[in-house]
């Protein structure tokens, strides 16, 4: 009678401890499925200043310019499962406003972009076009002394989206405006990534 009870106590024990297991398994389940969809980079911190290397070159129709115009490294991580493509833009919030990198059609397949890779042509993306007319990478060159309170300081919002939009339909050459048009209801996931940018001197 007693072997009998130890066994019954037992099975509800072991019954008790499984439910447990479970609702634990359960919560991490549902953890891992709302884990945000998160763009970063290893080349600035998040709301970091970034290297002057990133900034554009000088040449004659910039002679204030100072950089190498190489493009950040950006990865993206936790992408939802009805994601085909991505589209990556970076906004300037002065000088005026303005939008200087616009690529889309980006595979789903791709979760990283190289230091460099968005400053030429690449079959990773589709060019749009930016506020300057480049479709590629156009680094940092804000005027001297310009930005919130004359720090020189200028601020860049990097956005990721992961669109429904299989990564050929879309036409080469959009605009930022246009981009945002062609993608409407189409969008599954945002991401954003705040960069600074000081003058040297």
């Amino acid at each position: 009678m007693l072997d009998r009870r130890r066994s019954t106590h037992l099975l509800a024990a072991g019954g008790a401890v499984l439910a447990s297991w479970s609702l634990v398994s359960a919560a991490n389940g549902a953890a891992q499925l709302l884990e945000p969809f998160a763009l970063t980079s290893t080349t600035f911190e998040d709301g970091g200043l970034v290297p002057m290397r990133m900034a554009f070159t000088k040449d004659a129709a910039n002679p204030n310019c100072f950089g190498e115009n190489i493009s950040p490294q950006l990865s993206w991580a936790n992408p939802r499962p009805a994601v085909k493509s991505y589209a990556i833009t970076m906004f300037e919030m002065e000088d005026p406003p303005h939008t200087d990198l616009v690529v889309y059609g980006i595979p789903a397949s791709v979760t990283s972009l190289a230091e460099g890779e968005l400053s030429k042509r690449s079959d990773k993306f589709v060019e749009g076009k930016g506020f300057r007319g480049m479709g590629t990478w156009r680094g940092m060159c804000p005027p001297p002394n310009e930005g919130p309170s004359r720090t020189g300081i200028h601020h860049y919002e990097f956005t990721i989206w992961g669109t429904d939009l299989d990564p050929k339909e879309l036409p080469p050459g959009l605009t930022a405006d246009e981009l945002q048009e062609k993608i409407k209801g189409h969008v599954k996931s945002r991401a954003l990534l705040i960069a600074k940018f000081k003058r040297p001197g």
